[in-house]
């Protein structure tokens, strides 16, 4: 025979025998490794130095994504593109100077007070430092006490200037009282920059707003016209995930804010709107957000009771709402995930405070889900949904067939009860693991993967398979995991099969036994009684090595390919001849073939283990 032609004792292709030289794989020479590290490097050096351009564009692009529905609910009432997107501006101005104005008039009256509350604040602060002093007075006997009367003792002694040696009083020259120049500066220009930020963040937000189907074209160029349709559907669906994240967390805040404000108000806490509008602006702040806006009322509460029954109020005030908000409420309004992983947000915020400071924290979520929306529809930016998003970075049936190559089954029978908790057995073995075993046989055909490891692979995968023969579907029968697999139509044949009678044997492939492991376990469950033989029953010549008894179904079963497949199609031939009132059946497809469509009278493997309950169930060969 011919090298490279026909199958071995085991069923593998002989092509796939050959030395991992015949691969032929372009090594990476000189630094082609390190260009996307140099690429990121610049990058992270763009976006630090280039802060001072970056922010106000990247505020304004965050503010027209919440702006942008409002603009389109006035075009939607009649209004041409300019007098809404005016007034949606306008509107938006509005909200921010009613909120300036309650953040000011509440300051104001609380100003007058604060003396008074740092008092308060500074005696209980004492009181309780006094107690713990008292109840653990062995920690301080000899440590604080000392060194707080040693202190005091140097500030009294240090308060006057001693004389040199000379007799002389030392003299400090003190400088000259600021001008009303230098005092008009220092009030000033501090003002200015936010200032001048707002206004570039205004103007770019206007023109945004504007230019939107400009802006949105010169992207599509930019990303790439010769997909247009493509493009422009990843352009316009991750602007509405984006708005409508955006909007429903504004409103979300909004709501967290309301809620604290009239919480402190009923509490009879001071300045409670001042307090309610910083809660909602700091809630934008991940993670710490919401900690930093409890701290003032609870400072607060301490100053005005003097005991401490209102303190504990306002930190269960906090205490309950935030989880609230954070599991009940925003899952109900943009679903039960961001879109981003755990991970990435905590990474991410680390990334962007260490970029820009302050305002990378309270902009990382909004920038890194913009990323993550980008790469799940532009293949450029494919590396931040993989490294980002939520998103499981494999398939089921890859994440099974990594586990049992890397000799882990009990991690693929953990992650099997997950996807068993929303779909049935037969989906999952169907899609799943037999998934995995066509991408094994894959690796083996293009030399990926040494012959000898399919024999693990099989080991494991029967471990698994041992582990779920017990599983019990209940509700979730007649679920599919996929809708390749509710479109076959034989998920629900599986289900119940009583009453026939079907041989099982596996083919002489080092995957096969698992694969008639799997048909047999489907068969039992469905009622049919199985009477599994030996591969050895699989004879090159006289057909009676292979008896059915009183079986109407003969499955061989295993990965076949088209050449596999004629191999053994002389054997099924002579068992029809031999046994006419017997059904063979042979399953199932290795799957990835190419080539031309099957000729006539060939005798083609079964796709699926869902059209071989099918074919069971009505006892026919299945030709091509």
């Amino acid at each position: 025979m011919p090298e490279g032609t026909g199958h071995d004792d085991d069923g593998i292709p002989l092509e796939t025998l050959k030395p991992a030289t015949a691969l032929r794989v372009r090594p990476a020479t000189g630094l082609e490794p390190l260009v996307p590290w140099l690429i990121a490097a610049l990058a992270t050096a763009a976006l630090y130095f280039g802060k001072s351009v970056l922010i106000p564009i990247i505020l304004a692009g965050l503010v027209s994504f919440l702006l942008a529905p409002i603009a389109g609910l006035f075009r939607r009432i009649g209004l041409p593109r300019a007098p809404a997107v005016l007034f949606a501006v306008l509107l938006a101005l509005g909200g921010f100077g009613v909120v300036s104005a309650v953040i000011v008039s509440q300051a104001a009256t609380l100003s007058k007070d604060a003396p008074a509350y740092a008092q308060r604040i500074t005696e209980k602060v004492h009181d309780v430092r006094s107690g713990l002093t008292e109840r653990f007075e062995f920690l301080t006997r000899d440590g604080t006490r000392t060194r707080t009367v040693t202190t005091t003792t140097t500030r009294r002694r240090t308060a006057l200037p001693r004389p040199t040696a000379s007799g002389a009083l030392p003299v400090e020259i003190q400088p000259a009282a600021p001008s009303a120049v230098q005092e008009l500066k220092t009030f000033v220009l501090p003002v200015l920059a936010p200032l001048e930020t707002t206004l570039i963040v205004l103007i770019v937000t206007i023109f945004i707003l504007f230019q939107k189907e400009d802006l949105r074209d010169r992207m599509i160029r930019l990303m790439g016209a010769a997909d247009l349709h493509r493009t422009t559907v990843a352009l316009d669906d991750g602007a509405k995930r984006l708005s409508r994240y955006f909007l429903s967390q504004f409103a979300v805040n909004c709501g967290f804010g309301a809620v604290v404000w009239g919480g402190l108000f009923m509490l009879d806490v001071p300045a409670p709107g001042l307090w309610g509008i910083l809660a909602g602006l700091l809630r934008f702040v991940p993670y710490v957000g919401s900690v930093i806006a409890a701290v003032g009322p609870l400072a607060l509460a301490a100053a005005v009771d003097p005991g401490w029954d209102l303190m504990i109020y306002v930190a269960l005030l906090f205490v309950v709402l935030e989880p609230l908000t954070g599991y009940v409420v925003e899952p109900l309004l943009y679903g039960h995930s961001t879109g981003l992983s755990p991970v990435s947000v905590v990474v991410a915020a680390l990334f962007w405070t260490w970029i820009w400071g302050p305002v990378g924290l309270v902009l990382s979520m909004p920038l890194t889900l913009t990323l993550v929306v980008l790469g799940r529809h532009i293949p450029a930016f494919a590396v931040f949904d993989i490294l980002l998003g939520d998103r499981p970075a494999l398939s089921p049936a890859e994440t099974f067939y990594q586990r049992i190559l890397a000799g882990h089954p009990d991690e693929a029978v953990d992650l099997a009860e997950v996807l068993l908790e929303t779909t049935t057995l037969a989906a999952y073995y169907d899609e799943v693991v037999l998934g995995a075993l066509r991408l094994a046989a894959a690796d083996v055909d293009r030399g990926a993967v040494q012959r000898s490891a399919m024999h693990a692979v099989c080991e494991s995968t029967l471990e698994v398979l041992a582990a779920l023969a017990d599983h019990d579907d209940g509700t979730n029968e007649g679920k599919a995991l996929a809708p390749s697999a509710r479109s076959s139509g034989g998920l629900d044949t599986c289900a119940d099969l009583g009453g026939n009678n079907v041989v099982c044997v596996p083919g002489r492939g080092p995957l096969d036994t698992a694969v008639n492991v799997m048909v047999a376990q489907l068969l039992r469950r469905a009622g049919c009684t199985v009477h599994e033989q030996s591969r050895e029953r699989l004879p090159d010549g006289d057909a009676s090595a292979l008896d059915p008894g009183s079986a109407e179904t003969v499955c061989i079963l295993g990965l076949f390919d088209r050449r596999g497949a004629a191999r053994i199609q002389p054997l099924v031939m002579r068992m029809q001849e031999q046994f006419p009132g017997v059904a063979v059946l042979l399953g199932v497809q290795r799957g990835g073939e190419t080539g031309g469509p099957a000729t006539e009278g060939e005798f083609t493997p079964i796709a699926s283990l869902a059209d071989l309950c099918t074919a069971i169930r009505s006892g026919a060969r299945v030709p091509a």
